[in-house]
């Protein structure tokens, strides 16, 4: 207990921000228990506990919810520090990785194929043998520990949330800048002139900027009807609106992405994300050509359509 106090010393000192978001309500003593009164009523969830408190979190878990709690035991946190130094994740990402929003008993988990988790990244479930396994490694080893505003399951391992795929990702350059990376992949000449063009509050050659650009190639702007292309080079409201539309102000990777419905563009509409079965991803029906390639301050994902707001 001693190595892990001090281990959250160095990691969890900023964990307060999390709870500053929430205005608190407290909890009467002779109010039914919170998920956070079962968590720390349970003699094997004690590091947990331990981990929820310093990372601010458990002000949450005190709160309406409802909220559905994958707490690992104390035997499954026992190689938590080295878990942490291998993961790009961090600890409270973690933390975040084992809270849903919402109630799910176990047989509203077992009739899920995933979840989608406070961190944002989802897990899969899957049912062996009568069992519940996450991401097929963690297993719910006790079902339904009721709560006023949720329920708590044991699980015997700590869930990992996967990896960032920008991390990983091996296409474009992170040295050079969103324009320059597009100019020298070749399929984006028209997309560069039409930028150059607009009147957008947007440099991609700016180190300081961060965005996401969902790029359509010279082959997408090609099946734009001769109307449609005349009025993006000569209609500079048009122009703007649909490349806006077509940009985030914010880095996202593929797996960012997937797990959300919608993703605000800056022209102001947002763009509607969808997954098939085999887990490919969809931005307003249109499957990305490629993804993932990487700037020196953001992403481009590849589209063989251009998206009309």
């Amino acid at each position: 207990m001693q190595k892990l106090k001090l281990f959250l010393t160095l990691l969890l000192g900023l964990g307060v921000i999390l709870a500053a978001s929430f205005n608190p309500v407290t909890a009467q003593s002779d109010d039914p228990p919170t998920v956070m009164d079962l968590i720390r009523a349970h003699d094997q969830l004690n590091d947990f506990e331990l981990l929820v408190d310093a990372s601010g979190l458990s002000v949450n878990l005190e709160r309406d919810g409802p909220f559905t709690v994958f707490a690992p035991t104390d035997a499954a946190l026992a190689d938590l520090e080295t878990q942490v130094a291998n993961s790009n994740a961090t600890l409270t990402e973690i933390l975040l990785y084992h809270v849903v929003n919402g109630r799910y008993t176990g047989a509203d988990v077992a009739n899920r194929s995933s979840l989608p988790t406070l961190m944002g990244d989802q897990f899969a479930i899957q049912v062996n043998a009568g069992e519940i396994v996450l991401n097929d490694a963690v297993t719910i080893t006790t079902l339904d520990d009721a709560a006023i505003n949720g329920v708590v399951h044991i699980v015997d391992t700590v869930l990992m949330p996967p990896v960032n795929s920008l991390f990983i990702a091996t296409q474009g350059s992170r040295e050079a800048t969103l324009d320059a990376v597009l100019a020298a992949d070749g399929r984006f000449t028209t997309l560069l002139s039409l930028l150059a063009d607009a009147d957008l509050n947007v440099d991609l050659s700016n180190p300081a900027q961060s965005y996401t650009v969902f790029a359509p190639t010279d082959a997408a702007f090609e099946k734009l009807s001769e109307e449609q292309m005349n009025q993006l080079r000569n209609d500079s409201q048009t122009r703007k609106a649909i490349l806006a539309y077509h940009v985030i102000g914010d880095s996202l990777g593929i797996n960012q992405i997937a797990t959300d419905n919608l993703i605000p563009t800056l022209e102001g509409r947002p763009l509607i994300v969808t997954t098939d079965e085999s887990v490919n991803v969809y931005i307003n029906g249109v499957s990305l050509e490629s993804f993932n390639i990487v700037a020196a301050n953001g992403v481009i994902h590849v589209l063989d359509t251009v998206l009309m707001p």
